[in-house]
């Protein structure tokens, strides 16, 4: 054999270990199987309607990534494993901004993961201990009234019992362009320790709708030019039934009210039929 032909044998030997350095064999991963999370509240706590799209998952503490439900996904971690997974929603229902809802309680279970092996979680969560709740509106019998005090317009929330939601009643409010164009409520009862245990407050609002409607607060103003709004969040139109966390932590604190009211802000745009309906259901006010 010829040196020439040695040299080359000897470099490309010495190029093939430098591959086996720089590429490895990967490791064959387990599966992990994330079936929809399962919601239940307890008594107090209204609905279990839930729009959880997401989850957050951790194996042994480490965060391991945001997936959209149900998930199918890799994890280079075997034997005894500690996988917690987090309720993800959609803040302010907007698809770029996924959150770990901070009042549903994490899922943990203790697994043994196998090389190559799929095991399936079917995660179940709830409303944890601490959560608060300022008011549940659902439109039901036995519950007073949350919306009551008007602001702009004549037109006030009103229950039916046609094309409801769920259970036996929704709430119902009519818009027209000419008279009724905009329509402003307020809760009744006024908070001023809404995050005194947290900086998390949130509204959860289950909706169909011909108008759009934002949420809010409303402080006491002045005498002479009234109450005062602090509207920042809010839905666009929408022809099913849907659900939406609005995060109004930020606009309670940029308020900065030593007492206010929750509102919403119901209002015609240059699309909108000349009568609009907007169809409300299962409104919580939630905070620590």
């Amino acid at each position: 054999m010829t040196m020439t032909r040695i040299t080359l044998l000897l470099a490309l030997a010495t190029l093939l270990w430098q591959c086996d350095i720089i590429n490895p064999d990967e490791a064959t991963p387990a599966y992990l199987q994330i079936d929809e999370f399962a919601f239940a509240t307890q008594a107090g706590q209204g609905s279990s309607h839930q729009k959880i799209t997401e989850v957050w998952v951790f194996i042994n503490g480490e965060f391991l990534g945001v997936y959209d439900l149900p998930a199918t996904l890799p994890v280079l971690a075997f034997g005894p494993t500690v996988v917690r997974l987090e309720a993800g929603i959609r803040d302010n229902g907007i698809s770029s901004v996924p959150e770990i809802y901070p009042f549903y309680e994490p899922f943990t279970a203790n697994l043994n993961l196998e090389a190559g092996i799929t095991t399936r979680i079917s995660p179940s969560t709830r409303y944890v201990d601490d959560a608060k709740f300022g008011f549940i509106e659902d439109f039901e019998d036995g519950r007073p009234r949350i919306f009551v005090e008007q602001l702009t317009g004549d037109t006030p929330i009103e229950r039916i019992q046609t094309g409801v939601f769920e259970g036996a009643y929704s709430g119902h409010l009519v818009l027209t362009k000419e008279g009724n164009p905009v329509v402003e409520l307020a809760s009744g009862n006024n908070f001023s320790d809404l995050t005194s245990g947290g900086v998390y407050v949130y509204l959860e609002v289950t909706y169909k709708s011909d108008a759009a409607v934002a949420w809010g607060v409303v402080g006491p103003g002045d005498p002479i030019l009234g109450p005062e709004g602090f509207f920042d969040v809010g839905f666009t139109p929408n022809d099913d039934w849907n659900k939406i966390y609005f995060n109004l932590s930020q606009t309670v604190f940029d308020a900065n009210q030593d007492t206010y009211k929750i509102g919403l802000q119901a209002f015609l745009l240059d699309t909108s039929p000349d009568t609009a309906n907007v169809y409300l259901d299962n409104i919580k006010l939630v905070h620590f």
